[in-house]
Order: C-alpha cells, then structure tokens, then sequence
C-alpha cells in the first residue's frame, strides 16, 4: 500500500478533460471579445461622425443641389462641395450646360445655415438666371433631415 507521507511518491499530472463548463466559460470570453470589438469599431465610427459636424454629407448636398438647379434649358452638375465648421456653410462648385446655346459655364455659392435645417444660397449668375426667367438671382437650399419622427 502507499504511505501518504512518502516523498519519494510523485502525482502524474491529469491531462486535460473535456467538460462542458469549460466549453460555456470559452464560449462566454469569444462572445465577449467578438461584442468588443463590434462595439469598439461602432465608437470609433460615431466619433468620427461628430468629429466631422457635417450635418449633411457632402454627397447630400450635392444630390439636392443638382435636383434643385436642374431646370428647364439648363443641366446642374455639381463638381466640389465642401464645409467650413466656423462658417457653418457649405461652399458648393458647380457647372451648367446652356441647352439654348451648348456652353458650359462654372461658378460657386455659398449655402449658409439658417438655424432650423435649412443651408440656403442665391445664384446671381446672369447667363444662369436668365434663361430660366429670373432677373435678380435664382434662390438654391438644401435641408438637412427632419429629426421628427413622426
């Protein structure tokens, strides 16, 4: 028989042993690294967003541009947009095609903030206003979202 007070007696390690606690608690700490992850990339995201303050992505504005000046003999495309945070403006690039007479001309505007979502501007431009019938300036907005859901 074996003396438990033997010193010469040395354990045999136990290999390892499959057990369903062990699988659950592996499980839980994937789970958890996967939600990290997902939620460290949706942070990051989000700060970026605020980070920008653009109310209305570039892209927006150029869509609701082109639709707005895109009138009768006159095709609106629209070459640069770009924000200034002091300003709270938009500086819109653009150029027109002149069906009547087949040229191509290029200005810009300024679309400033109104306080309630609208970003408005005047296009002043002769050979833009006066095929469309406009004698002084030919108004231009864009909106941004309305946060009512309603």
């Amino acid at each position: 028989m074996s003396d438990p007070t033997n010193a010469s007696q040395t354990q045999v390690p136990r290999g390892f042993r499959f057990s369903l606690g062990t699988m659950l608690l592996w499980i839980a700490i994937g789970a958890l690294t996967t939600n990290t992850i997902i939620m460290n990339r949706q942070v990051a995201r989000l700060k970026h967003e605020v980070a920008s303050q653009q109310p209305l992505s570039p892209e927006d504005v150029a869509r609701q541009f082109e639709i707005r000046t895109t009138l009768g003999p006159i095709t609106t495309t629209v070459k640069d947009v770009r924000y200034s945070l002091e300003a709270d403006a938009y500086r819109v690039n653009f150029s027109w095609v002149d069906a009547a007479s087949g040229s191509t001309w290029h200005s810009d505007i300024r679309l400033e903030h109104d306080g309630f979502g609208v970003y408005y501007g005047q296009i002043r431009i002769g050979p833009f206003i006066q095929p469309l019938g406009y004698t002084e300036s030919f108004p231009v907005a864009v909106e941004t979202p309305s946060s009512f859901a309603g």
